[in-house]
């Protein structure tokens, strides 16, 4: 395009993007204006400003594109069909699937189904509105399966058949299943299982029952742990280790010193919840004695060395890289790593000697980190603290495990901590207060729940913490290595005008042209958080933030407000650690079991992948939470209860009870004879008739109509000051029937409808306007002959 280096306008850089769309990056930007030398900095900087200032979007592997546009080529998930039979699905980005824009499939060969991810070519064919020409399936949905209890006659008859069939457990489920083929060993009636659809020309038609086979015995329903295994279940967790993995763990021998740092006379110590199983970081501080830094402090945080234990590829790395994550429901872990090395070989236990990766931080007296350095060591850890012990050490009343620590470790950790807390405050990460219920469990039913005190231990380590992890970012990228970050973008425009809307009438006016930042966030919540609408605001602020994920491209952490941020702390839990020790072993030349080429270019697929499977286990958690918080309360159906909405959509309202933090449903048809209106800008449903609003957080009391354990639901309604509770509320059809009013107050059976079928007098109705009902009209008025 130039002979000669040319530095790009803002409206250059758009036209050329408009001319060339695809794979534009900034080589090609750089090739086609000739940006050489020194300029290529600024054009670096100028791309960096038009994406802050959302002119344009994209990253390093798909290229840059003008805001609010796909890219050319992306990976789409299909997630519906239309009336005529055409696919549809949605983008995911950063291994997030987007809301918008709607995108129609194309195939040329083999059409994709429900579920499958494919790689396309993505077109705009008018605003909104995209064409995906499929390139490749990439994932394929598998078989469809069900989840459900078995149901009738299991006895087989003359001819080898039996008369059982399925009954899903899903709440939206509509029909039975018919079971063919054999059933697995030991199945019971009542018992839990998992079946496949099996797909034939019937299965397509309407109101017919779909067959399935089933596949895997799940156990009774109304055992102790079977809201457990229904939630792994749904979700395909993996559980049982394979045999290579479990043989592997079991051969592990000690860890080589060679390399080390001794760090075993350094009082490192832990603090974790009472009733952690792995304790997978230490801390340490003490004053800075240089004369430059007077009021400093030296900050240790050692991470055990999984590394050491879990080579690259083997089968033990592939088992944990297939799992992504450790998963924490109610009664029980599915973890990551065996127990071999989660709870022993990985466990910094107090007296033990065990291999660590160290960062050592440097801070001033305002707090600011001025420096930091990277070890891999051994320690041995000289104290566990639970939150409450260490507490209880800060306010000056260490008790027995305390006290050994009490001068030469918690004093000096806590006056670190007040001097990181003052930089934390001056950054201003995202302040949502939002309270984490303990539930405890005694052989399969909630024994207790509760909210746990906010520590300021715990914020301790979670600051130092935060630190250790922005540290790692900062050395990978100083090296130049490859690193997988975790990443939170700033919200969309749609959903901060969404959130100017819903304010508004509250009083409260948010400042659009101010910079997207979380103090902007902040300076809304603390000005709502003592009022009656501090819970309302709150519930919007959070549903007005991104989904955190894990992606090798940098956009920063728009939440804790940093621009770099990787997650360093939780190896035996999380794939995303281990894989940034490997990065800092690579770049730091600490050893031959660094993160190798093979993973290198992988990391697109591997951040995708570890970010699906976090979204499961949040998905098993809630689900599995759910079930037992239902059963829980199935005890107090009929009794009324305090609680706040936590969302609204056509159907009706979701509500959380604030006791338990239990969720329910409101139907619509319970809300009132009304017709609502949704309206999602002010996250809100409107009465047409009497203008009555329910709002996202707004307080609510409501009464418990029924609960549903194996789905995990809950029925309830907005409960009424006078008798008539239920007078303005039509029944609603379904698996969830509304019990009747006098039923609720304690009253006697309901009344036998009549069975007379004498036509009531017709004198006084509605006189009918068409021709027929007016000739039955008059039938009905003449008098029978006798």
């Amino acid at each position: 395009m130039c002979s000669h280096s040319v530095r790009p306008g803002r409206q250059d850089i758009l036209d050329f993007i408009a001319q060339n769309p695809g794979n534009t990056g900034k080589r090609e930007i750089a090739k086609a204006f000739n940006v050489r030398g020194s300029d290529r900095i600024y054009l670096k900087q100028l791309l960096r400003e038009m994406t802050a200032e959302g002119l344009i979007e994209g990253n390093r592997k798909d290229g840059v594109r003008k805001a609010g546009t796909l890219p050319a080529v992306g990976v789409v998930e299909i997630t519906s069909r239309d009336e005529e039979g055409a696919l549809h699905g949605k983008i995911i980005i950063r291994g997030e699937q987007q809301d918008a824009p709607d995108i129609i499939i194309f195939s040329k060969r083999k059409q994709p189904v429900m579920g499958d991810q494919i790689l396309a070519r993505l077109n705009e064919t008018s605003p909104g509105i995209y064409r995906a020409d499929t390139i490749k399936v990439i994932a394929r949905a598998g078989h469809e399966v069900v989840i459900g209890i078995l149901k009738g006659n299991l006895t087989p008859d003359k001819k080898g058949k039996i008369s059982a069939y399925l009954e899903p457990i899903e709440r939206r489920a509509k029909h039975i299943f018919n079971i063919s083929g054999a059933l697995p060993e030991d199945c019971q009636e009542g018992d839990i299982v998992v079946a496949e659809k099996i797909s034939n020309a019937r299965s397509a038609l309407r109101h017919v029952p779909q067959n399935v086979k089933v596949t895997e015995r799940i156990g009774p329903a109304d055992a102790p742990d079977a809201f457990s295994l229904i939630a792994i279940a749904e979700q395909n967790i993996p559980i049982e280790f394979p045999d290579a993995v479990i043989h592997q763990s079991e051969t592990l021998t000690n860890f080589s010193m060679e390399g080390r740092q001794d760090l075993r006379d350094l009082p490192l110590i832990t603090i974790d919840p009472a009733d952690a199983r792995d304790h997978d970081d230490a801390v340490y501080a003490c004053p800075d004695d240089t004369p430059d830094n007077e009021g400093g402090y030296h900050i240790w945080v050692a991470i055990a060395d999984v590394a050491t234990y879990v080579p690259p590829d083997t089968a033990l790395d592939k088992e944990a890289l297939k799992r992504g994550n450790s998963v924490y429901l109610p009664d029980r872990v599915v973890p990551m790593l065996p127990e071999k090395i989660s709870n022993n070989l990985c466990s910094l236990r107090p007296n033990e000697e065990r291999p660590c990766l160290v960062v050592k931080m440097t801070i001033d007296k305002n707090g600011n980190r001025i420096g930091h350095k990277f070890s891999r060591a051994i320690m041995k850890s000289a104290a566990r603290l639970s939150y409450q012990q260490a507490q209880a050490g800060f306010n000056g009343e260490p008790d027995a495990a305390a006290a050994p620590v009490y001068e030469t470790v918690l004093q000096p950790l806590w006056a670190a901590y007040q001097l990181m807390a003052k930089a934390r405050d001056k950054r201003a990460p995202l302040d949502l207060d939002i309270p984490e219920r303990k539930i405890i469990m005694n052989n399969g039913k909630i024994e207790d729940i509760y909210t746990p005190q906010r520590l300021e231990a715990m914020r301790l380590i979670e600051e130092m913490m935060v630190s250790a992890n922005v540290c790692a970012a900062e050395t990978l990228e100083k090296h130049k290595t490859p690193l997988i970050y975790r990443v939170h973008n700033i919200p969309s425009d749609e959903k901060v005008y969404a959130l100017a809307g819903f304010v508004k009438p509250l009083g409260v006016v948010i400042d659009l042209g101010q910079p997207m930042i979380p103090g902007l966030f902040n300076r809304l919540l603390a000005g709502a958080r003592e009022t009656e609408y501090g819970f309302m605001v709150q519930e919007a602020v959070l549903r007005t933030q991104s989904q955190a994920v894990y992606d090798p491209e940098n956009i920063g952490h728009f939440g804790l407000n940093l621009s770099r941020y990787a997650h360093f702390t939780s190896p035996i839990r999380r794939y995303a650690d281990l894989i940034v020790h490997r990065a800092l072993i690579r770049a730091l030349k600490f050893g031959p079991d660094g993160l190798p080429d093979s993973q290198i270019e992988t990391l697109d697929e591997t951040a995708a992948h570890i970010s699906t499977t976090e979204r499961r286990a949040m998905l098993a958690e809630r689900s599995a939470k759910e079930r037992y918080l239902s059963a829980f309360m199935s005890a107090r159906i009929g009794d009324e209860f305090a609680g706040h909405i936590t969302g609204v959509t056509k159907s009706g309202l979701f509500i959380r009870l604030d006791e338990t933090g239990a969720e329910g449903f409101a139907p619509m048809s319970y809300l009132g004879r009304e017709r609502f209106f949704v309206n999602e800008d002010s996250m809100s449903l409107t009465g047409g008739t009497t203008g009555t609003t329910y709002r996202i957080g707004q307080a609510l009391t409501v009464r418990l109509l029924e609960t549903n354990p194996i789905a995990g639901g809950m029925l309830m309604e907005p409960a009424s000051d006078g008798d008539e509770a239920g007078d303005n509320i039509k029944p609603r059809r379904g698996s969830f029937r509304r019990p009747v009013a006098g039923k609720r107050a304690g009253a006697g059976k309901k009344e036998a409808r009549p069975t007379s079928k004498k036509t009531k007098p017709y004198k006084g109705r509605k006189k009918s306007t068409s021709r027929a009902g007016r000739r039955k009209a008059k039938k009905l008025e003449k008098p029978k002959s006798s």
